[in-house]
């Protein structure tokens, strides 16, 4: 499978969804991309931005390797091997001291920290819906 052929039956399969999961994907996407305008400023933002890239990247990496397997399973997996990671990353004792430490005007420390807390959200939330995607393919 080519990597074009790969993006397009990853596209055709998310285009198949419900609404709903169509939706959260997006805002997720939204939000995790948005982590780019705190970059500069701020080492975590740059750890949520790869994460996306990573796992797009492995997304379409994974369904060139074995077409046969699902969005949902490679998604489902990738987010359960890399997405703890990552959280450990923001959330480390290193991470809190370091924004502790950074001073920066009030009105962009509290968006940051408001985005920060809605990432984790987001990867924590659908954490709990891959694993539950995962144990209901075990059964």
């Amino acid at each position: 499978m080519t990597l074009y052929d790969a993006m397009q039956a990853l596209q055709v399969e998310a285009g198949s969804y419900p609404e709903g999961v169509r939706i959260w994907m997006r805002v997720m996407a939204v939000s995790f991309f948005a982590g780019i305008v705190f970059v500069p400023w701020r080492r975590e933002a740059i750890w949520v931005v790869l994460m996306a890239i990573a796992t797009l990247a492995l997304l379409v990496a994974g369904k060139i390797l074995n077409p046969d397997l699902s969005r949902s399973l490679l998604g489902s997996a990738i987010h359960l091997v890399l997405w703890p990671l990552v959280l450990w990353l923001l959330w480390s004792p290193g991470a809190r001291d370091r924004r502790r430490a950074q001073g920066g005007q009030p009105f962009w420390r509290n968006t940051y920290l408001g985005w920060l807390v809605w990432v984790t959200a987001l990867v924590s939330i659908s954490l709990v819906l891959d694993a539950w995607y995962l144990l209901s393919l075990a059964r």
